[in-house]
């Protein structure tokens, strides 16, 4: 009688004699025990091909605006930190750069623990002309205008504001940052390219048409006389 053969007549006699539960129970168990183990060992060869670095928390810190608000990003620009949010303006008549920006520089003050000491708002980036009218005209024309996203990539500082409903509706300022990150030069509000995301895939997809379509007994789609795609009873061949 063979191992497998011994072992299910093990458990049909312990489900015959109501002890089903813990049987289960325990080949569970082991099963959970065997399947940890082999997934340390794997992890471990994983580590000693390719290395590891760890993440981990250095400090909390505590972020203070003039008003309540929404966070929505933060990003690192030179030696400063941009912090971005939404609030909610009421019978203010107009939205200021303020209401949604705040630059921040993060002081160590022991050795764990760092506090946010915030800069004043003069003589920055934030403080460009072009930059101010476009802003103003932003929230002069779509009062629903909210900051969804601030990043930094490719040499350049972006902020993306959601002013309408689809997602397609968005308009992006950009600043463009020096190797150091000392100088920081705004650029324009139409950004919307540079914030997308890069494609998922390295080719390009084409859709079939009705010229790539077959009639007949099994209709079906011709792909270059190569593929040949069809669905049967819901079956997709």
């Amino acid at each position: 009688m063979s191992e497998q053969q011994t072992e299910e007549n093990i458990v049909d006699q312990a489900v015959a004699e109501g002890g089903a539960y813990e049987v289960i129970r325990k080949r569970l168990s082991e099963q959970g025990k065997k399947l940890k183990q082999q997934t340390q060992t794997l992890n471990e060869a994983r580590l000693t091909e390719f290395g590891s670095s760890e993440m981990a928390v250095a400090a909390r810190v505590r972020v203070r605006t003039e008003n309540n608000c929404v966070a929505r990003d933060i990003v690192q620009v030179g030696e400063l930190l941009l912090f971005g949010y939404n609030v909610f303006i009421g019978l203010k008549k107009e939205t200021r750069i303020e209401d949604v920006f705040s630059l921040f520089r993060l002081k160590k003050t022991h050795e764990t623990e760092y506090e946010m000491e915030q800069q004043p708002l003069d003589n920055n980036f934030l403080t460009n002309t072009s930059f101010q009218n476009d802003f103003a005209e932003l929230y002069r024309y779509y009062k629903q205008t909210q900051l969804v996203e601030l990043t930094a990539k490719n040499g350049k500082l972006l902020a993306g504001f959601q002013i309408g409903d689809r997602l397609e509706d968005i308009r992006v300022f950009r600043w463009a940052i020096s190797a150091d990150g000392k100088q920081i030069d705004y650029i324009d509000n139409r950004g919307e390219r540079d914030i997308q995301l890069p494609p998922a895939f390295d080719f390009e997809w084409q859709e079939t048409t009705r010229d790539d379509a077959v009639n007949g007994r099994h209709p079906h789609i011709n792909i270059l006389d190569t593929v040949f795609v069809e669905t049967i009873n819901g079956d997709l061949t």
